[in-house]
């Protein structure tokens, strides 16, 4: 009875390490996928900026 016990509860806590680690990541991997998108923004904000600055050169503005 006891060896029964502690084979259901060794597998319950390696079901459950399994689980967490695997949420773990699938946070990661959307986390990861949050941050590419995010610096797709970025990126696209820099270059309009740069666009605006270089029309503003041969504009005379600045």
């Amino acid at each position: 009875m006891r060896m029964d016990m502690t084979f259901i509860f060794t597998v319950a806590l390696a079901a459950a390490l399994i689980v967490v680690v695997f949420a773990f990541v699938v946070i990661i991997i959307y986390q990861r996928w949050r941050i590419d998108d995010q610096n797709i923004f970025i990126e696209r904000f820099i270059r309009q900026n740069e666009e605006q600055r270089q029309k503003m050169r041969k504009a005379g503005i600045v």
